[in-house]
């Protein structure tokens, strides 16, 4: 490759960076999108398991919002443990927020812990009857048993609603709700649905392109498959991804999806935290509220609920019905949402098809790393340990690929006169120098078998420490936040604006080091490609989350190690 076509190649590059980050503003705004038309959910029912797709509700003509004005004053009782406090309101009977006490909601040292706001839709808060909405007020009162209350109310009809709640001593809350008709008619419980609280997402420094941490995930009861409707939200407002700018003149803040299969359970999750609703008996079918930023200038989710209906019940005088559900209100973490059982697990998950040993993979590098931090009580040492262990698995196969590659490199003058013999016959030149590779015992797939067989295990650690919980706000040398980017000098030095970052900078000298000690074989084209490599990583990774790129660190650190060795080894042979 001559000066001019580095040059070109440069241009290039810098193009792309820059089309990255101004693309969308050169491109026309598309119209609005059209009201998608109603899906019989019939019909949905009926569809087969793994092909159904959940019908967006299209929004209804705006109406002016009337004030509740509710009869009695708010009276709140408080359930709380070590590790929750859960405040439930008279208003609808549901929890307006939970506080999670092993969680600071900052980095600073006087930090209360995260809260999770819900005030605006009550989680366990009921829909479908107006006399058990929020809208209606409630009796509560505590029980004598410990982390235990009950809420009760009775319509004009003679149905009333007895809930009683009790706290566990971890982050799961056992509901039981019983209907019973005090009347001396026939009376019809109507299609009730119970949500859990809206759920916003959290503000990261760290870029993980074309991932989106807010979402819905839920279980059919049929075929035992959980779905992920996280991708499936930002269609709901027309919303289509690239480079487009979505026009979003007259798109409602909200949107509502239904889910038409019958669910075991639904979950709610943001980056770090979730809710999960798990009805003892399955729902008969589930909902998905998406909203976004009262903004028109760029698209942004804001906040997701999702909640379970229960089929309509003509009770008969004197006759009562109960449902239990289980409600999980906690932090996105493996050992805890594994415990409660039904692949409840699977919300740390990507939807990804066919992935079940990908799956334990990521399960167990999760527990390889906690194991890890258990010894040394610190995740940036368990990142290194971590990455030490895949490197002794992966060194034989990556030993065999340096030598091969070793091999090809003493067959390149042959192979030049190759090509330059038999250029005007490409037939011919592949036989000539398939014979001799393998005269030599050579195999050109080698030297790539290393990557590809490593690839899955370092995208099953970029699934474990993208959103990892344990990460939060964990510390390891000058960096503060594991989950985030390092951030240095944020607000002092004029460019970059969101601080400076060094390993992303360690990292991309690590890679041009070992670039040049790995031996080169291949076409010299490819091999000149390949010297821009570093600088396209550099850019990729410079905002990702500090864990990810230490591990990539240290592991192309440990390659450096092992092609030191094999030459000094080669050496002392000769």
């Amino acid at each position: 490759m001559n000066t001019k076509d580095r040059i070109i190649v440069a241009i290039l590059f810098c193009l792309l960076i820059g089309w990255s980050f101004y693309g969308r503003k050169l491109i026309p705004q598309p119209p609005p999108p059209e009201t998608p038309a109603v899906t019989n959910v019939a019909q949905q029912a009926a569809a087969p398991a793994d092909t159904a797709v959940a019908a967006p509700t299209p929004p209804a003509d705006p109406e002016p919002e009337e004030t509740v004005v509710h009869a009695q004053p708010e009276q709140s009782i408080v359930l709380t443990n070590d590790l929750v406090r859960l405040v439930f309101s008279s208003w609808g009977g549901g929890i307006t927020s939970a506080e999670l006490s092993a969680y600071p909601a900052t980095m600073e040292k006087d930090s209360g812990p995260v809260v999770l706001d819900f005030s605006e839709r009550p989680a366990l808060s009921l829909a479908g009857m107006p006399d058990f909405s929020t809208a209606s007020d409630f009796e509560i009162q505590p029980l004598s048993r410990a982390n235990s209350l009950a809420i009760r109310r009775e319509n004009a009809t003679g149905l009333s609603l007895s809930r009683v709640v009790a706290l566990t001593n971890g982050y799961v809350l056992a509901v039981t709700d019983t209907f019973r008709n005090n009347s001396d008619e026939p009376l019809t419980l109507a299609e009730l649905q119970m949500s859990a609280g809206p759920m916003a997402n959290i503000e990261t420094k760290a870029s993980t392109r074309g991932i989106s941490y807010l979402g819905v995930d839920s279980l059919g009861a049929a075929d035992k498959r959980v779905a992920y409707w996280g991708k499936k939200l930002n269609g709901l407002f027309g919303v289509r991804g690239g480079c487009s700018r979505p026009n979003l003149t007259g798109v409602p803040l909200e949107q509502t999806q239904d889910i038409a299969n019958p669910l075991t359970w639904v979950a709610v999750k943001n980056k770090f935290f979730a809710q999960v609703l798990d009805p003892s008996d399955d729902a008969a079918r589930g909902s998905v509220l998406a909203q976004r930023e009262d903004t028109d200038a760029r698209f942004t989710l804001s906040k997701v609920s999702a909640g379970v209906f229960f089929p309509p019940k003509v009770l008969q005088p004197g006759e009562s019905i109960e449902r239990a559900t289980t409600y999980y209100v906690g932090p996105k973490r493996y050992s805890e949402l594994q415990a409660l059982g039904n692949k409840q697990g699977h919300i740390m998950m990507r939807a990804w098809k066919g992935w079940g040993w990908w799956r334990h993979a990521c399960i167990g590098l999760l527990w390889l790393l906690n194991a890890f931090w258990f010894v040394t009580r610190n995740y940036g040492i368990a990142i290194i340990l971590l990455t030490i262990v895949v490197k002794i698995v992966f060194w034989p196969l990556t030993h065999k690929g340096t030598e091969n590659m070793k091999k090809m490199q003493k067959l390149q003058p042959q192979l030049a006169k190759l090509r330059e013999k038999l250029k005007d016959n490409p037939k011919k030149l592949q036989e000539k120098q398939m014979l001799l590779y393998r005269e030599n015992g050579v195999n050109p797939l080698a030297g790539c078998l290393p990557m590809f067989v490593q690839m899955p295990v370092f995208i099953a650690l970029f699934t474990v420490l993208r959103s990892a919980v344990e990460l939060r706000f964990a510390s390891f040398l000058w960096i503060a936040d594991l989950s985030e980017p390092e951030g240095l000098l944020a607000g002092v030095l004029p460019f970059p604006a969101s601080g400076l970052n060094l390993l992303p900078l360690a990292m991309t000298g690590t890679m041009i080091l070992q670039q040049r000690l790995t031996p080169s074989a291949g076409d010299p084209q490819q091999q000149k490609m390949m010297q821009f490599m570093p600088l396209m990583m550099l850019f990729i990774f410079y905002n990702m989350a500090s864990a990810l790129v230490l591990y990539w660190t240290v592991s192309q650190l440990l390659s450096i190690v092992q092609l030191v060795m094999q030459q000094r080894k080669e050496k002392v042979a000769a």
